[in-house]
């Protein structure tokens, strides 16, 4: 795709920002935009440069200099299952938005839980077509950076090629997801509790058997050994989890008060709902510190107790399956935990409840860049993929349907503007992939459960913004040692987090933590702690 100058670049910001699409992270412009309103005369500058014939007249990318005369196919990477309804939508988005006003044609691939692992560094160091892909703290975002694989995104090239994304998400969207001052990925619009973990259990059988009922951290594991001991008798497993998720190690933190310093890199601090960002000393590497100890240690009882399968090392299967086809004694998520429940209760397999196991505890929102979409440094025409993604942020119809399928088959809205499920959701179910794209102002679910109404009021009125809210640790100095580390955690996390090592725990963590000193976990810490306080320093916190 052509370049637009730089003799009429101001045209076309100025053209660009006078858009009246609607906002991709809402109603409330946030963020950096600092855009002049440009004369009419500009704006003619800029359309007379572009070549957008190929495109339809009332296409909110006409006329505002950008070269769309060739066909173009953008190739999207996304995590997840593909929905049985993805091509339809798919074909939808295309013949409706894409095809008419960009001249560009969407392919959206799917990388599954089972194996994006492994898939995904060697997609973006390989040589097929890859334009955007999704990433976020917990998925490489920085690992893909020091390598080279995703495309800065300077202000120039986001005025330009993404003018909606750049004026209308929040600022503090734009400061998580930054690295080193500078930004690789577009984040989504709406930051939710996300990294605050629920239990979902079967309340059928707490009546049923007087089960203990799992209203505390403690409490939840006695819920779960009572389930162990009468599991011949119901056939369920207490927890059904495996080696592609920890599903406890959040609730424990939760119970603990334990706060991570920033997304990723696994530092953390005893918060004890204080939101004052906390002093160098205070902050531990996770895998390091006494606290881990302590759960590996509780996670070898609770396998000894038999709370979940011993072969779950190598089930590769998903947690929310297991609950929703009853065979599952419990699942520990953030709200999802909700749709498990209901999905439980409609198959009419038996009756959920959902336990606050740390309702004392104060719980920060998941920051905007656990979810984002990096343009890929590969890709042939940045400048298109940006255009698509723009159009996909922040277009509500296009964006609407790339969420949930299309309205009228998959939902459609009622008379308050929520959200009802129809009979063919579960072909595309809401939300099952685009995460990335979400807006701020997504329809609620109409009918929406009590007691996740309930469940939201209370976080909302638990809320905690740690003062550190925004600092972003950047590698890049010790990445030879983060690289070997990651590869040391990799080799034993999962095994302590289902209990594998059984008595031999507190030797295995000792030859853990003697691997992670031999990778540099001392150098790696120092580093991150100089950052940190540069950071304080810098913002007087």
């Amino acid at each position: 795709m052509k370049k637009v100058s730089g003799k009429i670049l101001s045209g076309i910001l100025a053209a660009a920002m006078m858009m009246s699409v609607t906002a991709c992270g809402g109603s409330t412009a946030g963020g950096n935009a600092t855009a002049e309103t440009g004369s009419s005369a500009a704006s003619s500058d800029a359309t007379a440069a572009g070549n957008d014939s190929a495109v339809a007249k009332d296409s909110p990318y006409a006329g505002k200099g950008y070269d769309l005369s060739k066909p173009e196919t953008i190739v999207m990477y996304v995590l997840g299952d593909r929905p049985a309804d993805m091509d339809t939508v798919l074909d939808k988005a295309n013949k409706d938005y894409f095809q008419p006003n960009l001249n560009t044609t969407l392919d959206v691939e799917f990388l599954n839980w089972s194996d994006y692992q492994t898939k995904y560094p060697l997609l973006l160091s390989g040589g097929e077509q890859v334009d955007l892909i999704y990433t976020a703290s917990w998925c490489y975002y920085n690992d893909e950076i020091s390598a080279g694989a995703f495309k800065l995104l300077d202000d120039d090239f986001l005025k330009t090629y993404m003018p909606n994304c750049y004026k209308d998400l929040p600022e503090q969207a734009w400061k998580e997801i930054k690295v080193k001052g500078d930004i690789y990925a577009v984040p989504k619009g709406k930051a939710t509790f996300t990294s605050y973990n629920a239990a979902v259990v079967r309340q059928d059988l707490i009546d049923k058997y007087n089960l203990t009922k799992p209203d505390s951290w403690d409490n939840f594991k006695k819920y779960l050994t009572d389930l162990s001991k009468i599991q011949s008798e119901t056939g369920v497993v207490p927890l059904n989890t495996n080696a592609n998720r920890e599903q406890l190690f959040s609730m424990f933190c939760q119970a603990n008060t334990l706060q991570g310093v920033t997304e990723g890199y696994d530092f953390l601090y005893k918060a004890d709902n204080n939101e004052k960002a906390p002093a160098a000393d205070d902050i531990q590497y996770t895998y390091m510190s006494d606290y881990y100890t302590d759960y590996a240690l509780q996670m070898a009882e609770l396998a000894k107790e038999g709370a979940w399968s011993g072969n779950a090392i190598n089930d590769t299967s998903d947690s929310q399956a297991y609950f929703e086809n009853g065979t599952s004694g419990a699942m520990v998520w953030n709200t999802t935990v909700f749709t498990a429940g209901k999905n439980l209760e409609t198959a009419g397999l038996g009756k959920y409840a959902v336990y606050d196991v740390t309702p004392d505890t104060k719980r920060a929102r998941g920051a905007y860049s656990v979810d984002a979409t990096a343009i890929t440094a590969k890709s042939a025409d940045p400048e298109r993929a940006a255009l698509a993604l723009d159009y996909m942020k922040s277009d509500v119809n296009l964006n609407r349907l790339l969420l949930g399928g299309i309205e009228g088959t998959h939902w459609k809205l009622d008379e308050n503007g929520n959200r009802v499920t129809l009979d063919k959701a579960a072909d595309y179910p809401w939300n099952g992939w685009a995460w990335a794209l979400n807006r701020s102002d997504e329809p609620d679910e109409a009918g929406m459960d009590d007691r996740q109404v309930e469940y939201g009021k209370h976080c909302d009125e638990m809320e905690f913004i740690p003062d550190q809210t925004g600092f972003t640790f950047d590698p890049t100095p010790v990445q030879n040692q983060y690289t070997a580390i990651q590869s040391v955690v990799k080799e034993y996390q999962q095994s302590f987090a289902l209990g594998i090592y059984g008595d031999d725990t507190q030797k295995s963590l000792d030859e853990f933590h003697k691997a992670l000193t031999d990778a540099g976990v001392d150098e790696f810490t120092k580093e991150f702690l100089k950052q940190y306080q540069e950071y304080k320093d810098a913002n007087g916190i």
